[in-house]
């Protein structure tokens, strides 16, 4: 299983480094790629998929406005959650990015809270529900890491699920990759949906039993036959 990788692009190493370290302490089992220049970065994004782009506006050989207008013009990446990061507080400045596509904007210097937070804006941001979600019963089994997690389903779509779990379970990280298996109470079963935690949230059971609630977003990169397979699934409920 793939981990959640993110690239981080900044002419300032000192600026890389602070951003690397801050969320490899916040996000557990991220991993962090760096650049320092604009050169070969379209190259470099086709021939690896980065699941966070923290991008500089001002960046050396390929500023970041340019980089970003390629981007969501680009048959597979224009989905790519994308962060502008710039000295410039100007209003233009951050109107443009948002315009051409900018899923956020951090304004230099700032703060290890503000950039988790933005970072977790947008991460959450790819939980927004687009399809229909269907309400169901079963089980689900979260496999990362070489470990297992065992869990209820909640609801699921064609995009992602949520399902609770005991808190006491060796539960995956937010931002951390999973290999999803659900089997429904109508015996509908699937395995190898590969997808990534976006949100945990502590719940309250009705015994008063602690339990974590997570939603996973599937990959957009999900074998066709798996997409068919869920398919037929969802269409059982």
């Amino acid at each position: 299983m793939n981990k959640f990788k993110v690239l981080i692009a900044d002419s300032t190493p000192s600026l890389r480094q602070f951003i690397k370290y801050a969320l490899e302490d916040h996000f557990p089992g991220i991993v962090i790629e760096m650049a320092n220049t604009g050169k070969n970065i379209q190259q470099r994004l086709e021939g690896s998929r980065y699941d966070l782009i923290l991008y500089e506006k001002e960046m050396p050989l390929l500023d970041g406005d340019d980089l970003l207008e390629w981007l969501r013009s680009h048959e597979t990446l224009k989905a790519a959650p994308f962060i502008m990061m710039s000295a410039n507080s100007d209003e233009e400045s951050l109107k443009k990015a948002i315009q051409l596509g900018a899923d956020a904007y951090l304004l230099k210097p700032f703060k290890i809270d503000v950039l988790i937070n933005k970072v977790t804006a947008v991460v959450n941001k790819l939980n927004r529900r687009k399809s229909h979600r269907y309400t169901a019963e079963g089980g689900v089994v979260l496999k990362f890491n070489s470990r297992l997690c065992k869990g209820s389903i909640i609801d699921i779509s064609p995009e992602g699920l949520s399902g609770r779990f005991l808190s006491k379970e060796n539960i995956p990280h937010i931002l951390e990759k999973v290999d999803a298996g659900i089997e429904l109470k109508n015996k509908s079963w699937i395995e190898g949906l590969e997808g990534v935690i976006i949100r945990i949230e502590a719940v309250e059971a009705p015994d008063g039993a602690g339990q974590i609630q997570l939603a996973i977003r599937f990959m957009d990169t999900l074998a066709p036959e798996k997409k068919k397979q869920l398919a037929d699934v969802l269409s059982s409920l």
